[in-house]
């Protein structure tokens, strides 16, 4: 019996999705997506944090699943469902469902502060609506909670159809710990630690900067598996000097700028989000002409 598990690894985008006002501009993200997967990604983490999801009403990401769906070629698709709404939670999964996705994702219940037993139940309760494979999405930054390897553990355990995490704690310790976890695709979210994540035992990573610069992402990935590691630490080195140098602006507002210099217009975040700043714009263009970002 093929283990679920063993179907998940690789470079996972976090899937930037644009705007035209409050609506999803699927023109540009044909555009998009054609270019990740060319790449050579292995899936796509939809609904994410890099792709707004927190942020959009039901209507929009039903949309987006089933666009994503209907045009991801031959990768893996997670959909992220989290909620504090358990009727949308719902509604997302059974899209899922029909629609053939390979697996759903979910954070802990935020903006409400939860314990490692609030934890339990809650993962528990999505993952028993469905049989489709479901992964642990930790991001404590954002979610308030950190989900610990001993719940992993438990949970583990618990659910049959539980078959990932995707890590976005950027603790090291973390992840070698949770990947020594049975069945367990453990996916990194930091892009700061991705070389390191590997060498702990991490399946791949979601990355919210393979939305810009997915052919470095996926080198450094063949590299690290086909055991060529000189080659891995160099392109590690060039993902830790962006990592530096976007980073220290807002992540979604640096990885929305790279992709509308590289797309040549407005790769638009919701109007919430401020605009670039010039000092901040210059800082991307010296990032993609470093890189050669096509």
């Amino acid at each position: 019996m093929i283990k679920m598990s063993k179907k998940f690894s690789g470079v996972v985008p976090a899937l930037a999705v644009p705007f035209r006002g409050h609506e999803i501009d699927f023109d540009l993200l044909m555009e998009h997506l054609g270019r990740l997967l060319k790449s050579g990604i292995s899936g796509l983490f939809t609904v994410s944090t890099t792709g707004l999801g927190h942020t959009m009403g039901i209507k929009s990401k039903l949309e987006l699943v089933k666009y994503v769906s209907e045009n991801r070629g031959s990768v893996f698709v997670i959909v992220n469902v989290s909620s504090i709404e358990f009727e949308e939670i719902r509604e997302l999964v059974r899209a899922s469902e029909r629609l053939g996705v390979d697996a759903i994702a979910s954070n802990v219940m935020y903006y409400f502060r939860v314990d490692e037993e609030g934890a339990r139940r809650f993962f528990t309760k999505i993952a028993s609506m469905t049989e489709l494979p479901f992964f642990i999405y930790n991001i404590p930054q954002n979610a308030g909670y950190n989900v610990e390897p001993k719940l992993v553990r438990k949970l583990k355990s618990e659910l049959k159809n539980l078959v990932g995490i995707k890590d976005s704690s950027a603790n090291i310790l973390q992840i070698a710990d949770l990947a020594t976890i049975g069945d367990l695709a453990v996916f990194n979210g930091a892009d700061e630690i991705t070389l390191p994540a590997l060498a702990a035992g991490a399946s791949g990573y979601v990355s919210a900067l393979a939305n810009v610069f997915p052919e470095l992402f996926v080198g450094l990935y063949r590299a690290y598996v086909e055991r060529d590691y000189r080659r891995a630490v160099e392109l590690y080195r060039e993902i830790l000097d962006i990592a530096v140098d976007l980073k220290a602006m807002s992540l979604n507002l640096s990885v929305y700028g790279s992709l509308s210099t590289i797309y040549g217009r407005e790769f638009a975040l919701i109007e919430v989000f401020r605009p670039l700043r010039e000092d901040e714009k210059e800082k991307i263009l010296r990032a993609l002409s470093k890189y050669r970002v096509k």
